[in-house]
Order: C-alpha cells, then structure tokens, then sequence
C-alpha cells in the first residue's frame, strides 16, 4: 500500500495517493525509486484524460506547496499553541544568537519546521527533549534519562545523534549512574547546539521562512498570506 508521503514526481512535490495510477513510477525526495503498480486498463485512459487528471491535481498541490512552505503551520510542534505571529523586530532578534531563537516558542517552531523539511531535525529533537527533561520531576529522571540514551545517544539510536565516542561514553555513565541529575546531558547537548550554531542555523536565518518574517517589506507573499489560504479536500 503507497503511503501518503511526499515524494518528488515528474519535477513537482506530489501524494502517491491520487496519482498511483496515472504516473509509471515515483522517487523520494532521496532519488530512491519507487515502483508504482499500473492497472492493466492504464492504456485505456486517454492522453487528454491524462492530462486534465493532472493539471487539476497539480493545481491543488500547489495550496499544498504553500502551507509546506510554512510547514509548521500544518503540524503539531507541541502540545501547546504558538504564540501569535511576531513582528518583523522580534524575529530580527532570532538572528542575534540560537539562544535567542530558541527562547521564542514560534521561533524554535520554525526552525523545527525548517529542519523537518530538509529531513534533519534529529539534533534538534534531542536539545529539547534534553530541555525538557531538566525540568522533569527528580522521581522520574532516571527513567526519562534512559529513554532519551535510547533515542538519540546509543549507537543506531532511532534518531541517533552525531557525538564523539568518549561524549556517548561520559553520557551513558551519567544515565546509568544511581541518580541521574539535570546535568547528564550536558556535554552532549552542548556538542550538539554547537553543531546547530554552525550549520543549520546560519541556513536558517538564510531560509525564506525567516527572511518573510524578518524582512516582510521584501517578499509580495508572506506567511500570514498563506496561512489565511485553506487546503482543499
């Protein structure tokens, strides 16, 4: 059964759902090809059939295209809602340093969204839940501290991180020590933030989701021209 994923399909952003039949085969955004059944009445369906099927699936997609763009607006970031928009000041604050983009909710949302469209939002998801767990109650940090180990530290972790050998040792014998405390991840989340400072935060701050913030006098389009725009069925 084809997934509902986005795949890149005949140089445009499309769901495998509605155009299994029509189109012969698909390739993830990776460029790894997936092979799509045809029904054996593919050859029955005009050109012009083909074509209309297209052009009025195409023009859907491109609302689509619009809220991936801001693509935190059609996801859950966290349990609670995000602020409201900022202005173009506050959001010129962001640049002035990652702590200062992680300390606005709708910030570090974007930038969540931001790495989640580039599939790299791994770094990202341990410095929260690092975060996260400080403020965990002192009964319940041992178990968390472990499950955050398994997720992101241990080596083939799910959303494993990339740290040296001798930061995952340091961590492990922190998790694995009577009682952890709040500074168990410390040395791994600060290799980490650091990575995030060099590299995907500069490509951030160069994104158009934060430069339509930032600088919306240059940009005819802005995000909240988008998120006024519904999705169709």
């Amino acid at each position: 059964m084809v997934k509902a994923t986005d795949i890149r399909c005949e140089n445009r952003l499309c769901s495998a759902i509605n155009v299994k039949h029509l189109l012969g085969s698909c390739h993830f955004l990776h460029g790894a090809e997936v092979p799509v059944a045809q029904p054996e009445n593919i050859c029955n369906v005009s050109n012009g059939q083909q074509a209309k099927f297209r052009s009025s699936y195409f023009k859907r997609t491109e609302m689509r295209l619009l809220n991936l763009k801001s693509g935190f607006l059609r996801r859950r970031m966290s349990d609670s809602p995000l602020s409201v928009r900022p202005q173009p000041e506050e959001a010129k604050k962001w640049s002035e340093s990652f702590t200062a983009l992680m300390a606005s909710k709708y910030g570090s949302s974007l930038y969540r969204a931001f790495l989640l469209r580039e599939f790299s939002n791994e770094n990202l998801e341990f410095w929260l839940a690092v975060e996260e767990y400080r403020n965990s109650k002192t009964q319940k940090m041992a178990a968390k501290a472990q499950q955050i180990y398994n997720d992101f530290v241990a080596v083939q972790a799910t959303k494993e991180i990339n740290v040296d050998a001798e930061t995952r040792l340091v961590t492990l014998n922190n998790v694995q020590s009577n009682q952890p405390d709040q500074h168990a991840f410390d040395r791994a989340q600060k290799r980490i933030q650091h990575m995030m400072e060099r590299d995907s935060y500069p490509r951030f701050l160069q994104s158009k989701l934060f430069l339509e913030l930032a600088h919306p006098e240059r940009y005819s389009e802005s995000i909240g021209d988008v998120t006024e725009k519904s999705l169709p069925a």
